[in-house]
């Protein structure tokens, strides 16, 4: 799936300043056919289109427009090189950040990672090596949802930043699905035996050691097979015991970004649904080859 030119075209500043400047023309053909040029310029124009957007001309909404597809173009291309760099499994925590990269464009993926960093730290002194797999996992919950307030946005479900994990880890909510991540995130640092399970209408953390389930939009909540069965068959699922393997993180990945096309689709965003739903189309495709 090419999503960019082979090679884009090479531009002087002062090229690129005048182009900027020729979006403000009149004619909605002419205005498009700048923006497409733009965004084949690619990455080079980025900072000159900062500049101009910055400045509060009535430009502003067009170089917004153009600026977001280039960087949608470049994450796209970035998912399929992190696609390609992994033969078994794509990374979670850079396909989540990417995501979330694809409506913050820029955004500081290092300080969001060192959060993780800080927050697994704290922990490692209270998962002691005589504490018990349900033990540590006790600690973890406290620690998440008791010191740290993460808990689930049931009052406003479906805002979009509730699946952006930079957005979660700023306002400490978020849904099933990207609370489950952070979890899994620092589960991973921290060496615990934890997966993703993506059931039906309900993702939770799964145990590999144990029969138990966490779901981390409910501040941690321990379930069990039999209460996890419970909740399918009120949902209207029903219950079967495949609702409960293992999630790889491309299924994590592409239910995070499937979520945001039903909200965007929503909310009446075609073009946002559309930028996400490529991206689901790379990871597909990195799983049938």
């Amino acid at each position: 799936m090419e999503l960019l030119p082979s090679s884009a075209p090479q531009c002087s500043e002062r090229h690129i300043r005048s182009l900027i400047q020729l979006l403000s023309d009149s004619d909605p053909r002419i205005a498009k056919t700048i923006h497409t040029r733009l965004v084949e310029v690619g990455m080079p124009a980025l900072s000159y289109l900062t500049q101009a957007q910055s400045s509060g001309t009535e430009l502003a909404e067009r170089i917004t427009e153009v600026i977001n597809e280039i960087w949608h173009h470049s994450i796209a291309a970035r998912f399929q090189q992190l696609n390609a760099s992994i033969p078994t499994s794509i990374d979670l925590e850079a396909g989540a950040f990417l995501i979330a990269e694809m409506a913050y464009p820029g955004l500081d993926i290092g300080g969001y990672q060192n959060q993780l960093k800080e927050m697994s730290a704290a922990l490692i002194p209270r998962l002691t090596g005589t504490m018990s797999i349900s033990e540590k996992i006790q600690a973890m919950n406290h620690y998440l949802f008791q010191e740290q307030g993460f808990k689930g946005n049931a009052g406003d479900y479906y805002d979009p930043d509730n699946t952006f994990l930079n957005r979660v880890l700023d306002r400490r909510c978020g849904i099933p699905i990207s609370l489950s991540v952070v979890y899994l995130l620092l589960g991973q640092r921290l060496r615990l035996p934890v997966r993703g399970v993506g059931m039906p209408g309900h993702f939770l953390v799964g145990l590999n050691t144990e029969e138990w389930f966490i779901d981390c939009f409910n501040e941690g909540t321990l379930l069990s097979r039999v209460e996890c069965s419970r909740i399918l068959h009120e949902s209207g699922h029903g219950f079967e015991l495949r609702y409960l393997d293992t999630s790889s993180n491309q299924q994590i990945l592409i239910r995070m970004l499937r979520n945001l096309v039903t909200i965007y689709h929503t909310r009446d965003e075609p073009n946002q649904a559309h930028r996400f739903q490529q991206v689901i189309e790379i990871l597909e495709e990195f799983i049938t080859t």
